[in-house]
């Protein structure tokens, strides 16, 4: 076993001596060489220095991609706020009509003339309005009705009422349909129905109970 390692040994020492005698004999072949090693050192050294800007280049990048999914999602966010302005000011025409449907404060003069713009219309009799204590004016309290009744949604702040009506059955029932349809929001908690008879005949007297809410306002 040790003479076949010499034999490989001397083998290749022997091919590696007539390989540097022929290198010093031929000048063509020194020359190749070297600019095969020199070609090699070249490659080595870019590899080594372009490694960085490869890997600055590929960050750079994704950093641009990332930016334009960023701006893609801020554009469109931009297209909506615009779609957005656009129909709020294609409906600030019922701006008004939603303040009256649910207010931030009590407004009980404009409840109050829109019972009696119903009244006329109806052709009933207003007998009495009476409204419970609202503040107008700064700090809102909440002020409950009663305990029987459930809480308005969200907890909302009531103005409750009591309207007193007379009439005949049809005028009365028209009415509070068309109480019902307000623009105003209420919540009606009862209705009380009487029936007596006079010397003008059958008199009808209906009491209706309930409250309006409205949103409040800490000022």
């Amino acid at each position: 076993m040790a003479t076949g390692w010499r034999s490989s040994y001397y083998r290749y020492k022997e091919l590696f001596l007539n390989v540097s005698d022929l290198y010093k004999k031929r000048a063509d072949l020194r020359a190749f060489l070297e600019i095969v090693l020199s070609i090699v050192a070249v490659i080595v050294f870019l590899l080594f220095a372009l490694k960085p800007t490869a890997l600055t280049i590929i960050s750079l990048t994704q950093q641009i991609k990332e930016e334009k999914q960023t701006l893609s999602v801020l554009t469109k966010k931009a297209s909506d706020l615009q779609k957005a302005n656009t129909l709020l000011a294609q409906n600030s025409i019922y701006e008004d009509n939603i303040n009256i449907a649910v207010s931030s404060t009590p407004i009980p003069d404009i409840f109050a003339k829109q019972i009696e713009g119903l009244a006329v219309k109806d052709g009933i009799d207003l007998m009495g309005l009476a409204i419970n204590d609202v503040i107008l004016i700064g700090k809102n309290k909440t002020v409950r009705v009663s305990g029987e009744f459930k809480p308005l949604p969200e907890n909302a702040n009531e103005m409750g009422f009591s309207i007193s009506i007379r009439g005949n059955y049809a005028n009365i029932d028209s009415f509070l349909r068309d109480f019902e349809n307000m623009r105003m929001i209420s919540a009606i908690d009862s209705v009380t129905i009487n029936s007596s008879v006079t010397d003008a005949g059958r008199v009808i007297v209906a009491v209706i109970s309930g409250r309006v809410p409205y949103l409040g306002s800490n000022q």
